[in-house]
């Protein structure tokens, strides 16, 4: 058993050094981090609101609002790369979703500290995560099914 693990670990990493490196531009390295910390952002925001959280809401609101001015229109040549036949359209989507996100968590910032209505705040969440995974289902063609 102990042999057969390590010839398929061998064989793993002998087939990964046959493959060429990918070199990933800045844009793309900058444009893959904020996006990332948009994900974590997102995610503290959920637990926040399933676990009635006010600090984690904020931190979560916090994450979004430094990554999300200008975002889109810093990284925009990277985002380009993702529809090189339409990027016209793709600039114009991501700047619409850039706007439509801001207005969202300027609108839950301002529940968090006014009303604490945790089903606005919950409901523009939600209103995010919808721009996100629309602009993911056209920039990257994500599709349900064969």
């Amino acid at each position: 058993m102990r042999k057969a693990l390590m010839a398929l670990a061998l064989g793993a990493l002998v087939s990964m050094a046959g493959q060429p490196q990918q070199t990933v531009s800045p844009e793309e390295k900058a444009l893959k981090e904020a996006m990332r910390s948009m994900a974590d952002g997102m995610t503290r925001i959920q637990k926040a609101i399933l676990y009635n959280d006010k600090e984690q809401l904020l931190a979560g609101v916090r994450m979004l609002k430094r990554i999300q001015p200008g975002f889109l229109t810093k990284h925009g040549e990277a985002l380009k790369k993702f529809m090189p036949d339409n990027s016209k359209f793709a600039m114009s989507l991501a700047k619409k979703s850039e706007i439509h996100i801001q207005r969202y968590v300027d609108m839950m910032r301002e529940d968090i500290f006014s009303r604490q209505d945790y089903s606005n705040i919950a409901a523009g969440y939600t209103h995010i995560l919808s721009e996100c995974v629309g602009c993911h289902q056209k920039l990257r063609k994500w599709r349900w099914g064969p």
